[in-house]
Parts: structure tokens; sequence; C-alpha cells
């Protein structure tokens, strides 16, 4: 359940020619259910990233299960490569609460501190010999979203390292179209892009969501607000899932700048 959440950072794109925040709702819904509410609240100027994400289940997921995580990102953006100096998340589910914190010296990826129901845990990293990018998704999309400001487009390749596992995540530019939707208080010119999920440990539990996302595309809507001119998330797709279609889509947003 909790890993559908990351599709949800799609959302980081705004501004970037001065330092502005950005506040995203959506809403969202698998098949027929309607499952969750995200609150995104970040601010990204030519150098610097850092937001917060509130993910909690909602309605008919809500009552089978509950789940509640917040998850903060922070750190630079250095001739087009992320430098992270934090990445954290509490989650509290039905079954457990859990923390996270992954711990950065200089720049790279040191230990991560964790909690489960209260009891510490303190592991040292092993960096991997495959070189990789970032070490959340919320930091991808930081830098995804100064190559969307810059040039309008999606095309971007990278490895996320985060702890544990390695993912390769592949975004794809699928062109420009009219972008409208009756859930979606917003309509317009849009630019579409795709992303693929793919885990590169061959010896990985099973994922399925992670499955999924590798064979077929995750697709996402970006539209311009037409006061400020800054760019926004209208819709994320999965078009197949177990349950049906994923969908989610923003509701409302507000800029600060």
């Amino acid at each position: 359940m909790k890993n559908f959440i990351f599709f949800l950072f799609l959302s980081i794109f705004p501004s970037l020619v001065y330092a502005a925040g950005v506040e995203h709702k959506l809403n969202v819904r698998i098949g027929v259910f309607d499952a969750a509410r995200v609150n995104m609240k970040y601010n990204l100027d030519k150098k610097n990233y850092q937001f917060t994400s509130q993910v909690a289940t909602a309605g008919m997921f809500g009552k089978l299960y509950f789940f509640d995580a917040t998850y903060s990102s922070s750190g630079l953006i250095k001739e087009g490569k992320i430098i992270t100096k934090d990445y954290s998340y509490k989650t509290k589910s039905s079954s457990h609460d859990r923390t996270k914190q992954l711990v950065f010296e200089n720049g790279v990826l040191d230990h991560r501190l964790s909690s489960l129901d209260g009891t510490p845990k303190r592991v040292e990293i092993t960096l991997p010999e495959t070189p990789f990018d970032a070490s959340d998704m919320q930091s991808i999309f930081a830098l995804l979203a100064s190559q969307v400001k810059q040039n309008r487009f999606c095309d971007m390749e990278k490895t996320i390292f985060d702890g544990k596992k390695l993912y390769q995540i592949i975004i794809k530019d699928e062109g420009k179209e009219y972008f409208q939707d009756e859930e979606v208080p917003f309509s317009g010119p849009s630019l579409k892009c795709s992303i693929y999920i793919h885990n590169l440990d061959e010896e990985a539990d099973y994922d399925l969501l992670l499955s999924t996302t590798a064979e077929r595309p995750v697709y996402f809507w970006i539209l311009e607000d037409k006061e400020t001119k800054m760019p926004f998330l209208g819709k994320i797709e999965i078009s197949s899932t177990p349950l049906g279609t994923l969908k989610a889509y923003t509701t409302a947003i507000s800029t600060e700048k």
C-alpha cells in the first residue's frame, strides 16, 4: 500500500525564477475506490529545494487500512546534479509506527536511523558499486522540475539508491496535448510525461507495484497557472492495476512568492 505513494510526488514543478512556495491538494482513486488524500508544500529556487508531503488513506481504503505519513526532503541542485542534505519520513499504519532518516556526510550517504514502534536502530550504509543520482524520489523530481521549467521537456533517466535498494527511473516526454478531466478544476495546454520504475536488485523481494510500473507507464500531465505562470500537476494515472485505474488528481493549488 505505502509504495504507491511515491507516485504522488510528481507535483514538484514550481517556478525557478524566484523562490516560491507551492501547495498542492490531491485526491487519489483506485478503481471505484476513494483511496487517499495528499497535501504537498514545497519551496524551490535555482539552487535549493525543500518540501514536505503528507499522505493519508481515505474512504473505503481508510477503513480497511489506516495509513498516515509525512515525508521531508531538502538539498541542493548544482550543475544539474543533486546534493541531498536530508531525507526522512514518519508513518503510522494499522500495523506499525515507523520512522526513517538518511544521514549524509558532506553530501555522501553515510547511515540511516530508523525506528519500529519506538525501538530505534542505526545502520551503516555500504554504497553500491553502481553510480546513483539520488536517494529518494522527491529529489529526482526536484531536478526534473528544474529541467521542465528551463526547456519544457521531460526526458530523464536517473538511478536511486535508498540505502537498501537500487531503482532505475526512466521519464519520457510524450508531447503536448490539451488537458481536460471532469474531476480536475483546471484545463488547458499541457505537457504529458510518462515514468517507468525498474528495480535493479535481482534478489529483492517481489513488489507488485514496481512490477506493474516496470511493464507499463505512469502518465502525468503538467499545466501552467495563468496568473503566476507557474507549472503545476494536473493528474497522475496508471491505467491498469489489480484494482483498476489508479488516478491522482489535483483539486486545488495555492502559490506564494
